[in-house]
């Protein structure tokens, strides 16, 4: 079996892709959602633009007396970042963004509902040795 070195730069790259495309996927639903088309890999390298200039915009708003405003104008400034690279209206953006949360939020409920009732019904651990 080769080393664990070996397969670093592969996981890096599955990674990288999967951060893009994942996000990409849950935006392109909302725009399929409003009726919009764009891709996949083009909403996704949109979000990760979005994403990345959110972050610089935060990072020096937290130097300035403004830094209680910072999550409103991270999101607002995604927004007009996702809106300019998709060509779509602000609202739009909004839109489509508020359904991939939603859709990210009934996905972590049925994941969360499939585990409460299998650990409802698996057997209890056996535990060995002293209890305190």
């Amino acid at each position: 079996m080769p080393p664990l070195e070996f397969f670093a730069p592969w996981l890096l790259l599955l990674f990288v892709a999967a951060s893009i495309l994942v996000p990409g996927f849950l935006i392109w639903l909302g725009l399929r959602a409003i009726g919009k088309k764009r891709g996949i890999v083009r909403c996704g390298l949109a979000n990760f633009a979005a994403f990345a200039i959110t972050s610089l915009v935060s990072f020096f708003l937290h130097f300035t007396p403004l830094v209680f405003l910072v999550p409103l104008v991270a999101f607002v400034t995604y927004l007009y970042v996702l809106k300019s690279l998709l060509d779509i209206s602000f609202f739009e953006a909004f839109l489509a963004t508020i359904v991939a949360l939603a859709i990210c939020f009934v996905f972590a409920l049925i994941v969360l509902a499939a585990f409460g009732i299998w650990f409802l019904f698996a057997p209890p651990r056996v535990e060995f040795g002293l209890k305190f």
